[in-house]
């Protein structure tokens, strides 16, 4: 299987606000004003709907003030960490 862009991630993970990837890891991003109840294992649950065979490796949240204009990583947000299975020819 051949590694997905950073673009087809993205198109894939449309919920995130921010998707990167480090060597096999993807982490993707969503922030929050107000949790609406939600927490990462919503945003975990959407990853598993994207991508079924993904392998989950960490999972958070972080709350900080808010400061307009912060990026996505710099504000409150779910993050979850996974790799996704490589099939091998």
């Amino acid at each position: 299987m051949t590694k997905l862009s950073i673009k087809q991630l993205k198109e894939k993970l449309s919920f995130a606000d921010v998707v990167s990837r480090k060597d096999d890891v993807i982490t993707v991003r969503r922030g929050f004003f107000y949790t609406h109840g939600m927490t990462s294992d919503d945003i975990v649950k959407k990853v598993k709907k994207a991508f079924p065979n993904a392998k989950i490796l960490d999972q958070g949240e972080k709350w900080v003030a808010f400061r307009g204009g912060a990026s996505v990583s710099n504000q409150s947000h779910w993050w979850v960490k996974f790799e996704l299975n490589r099939v091998k020819k």
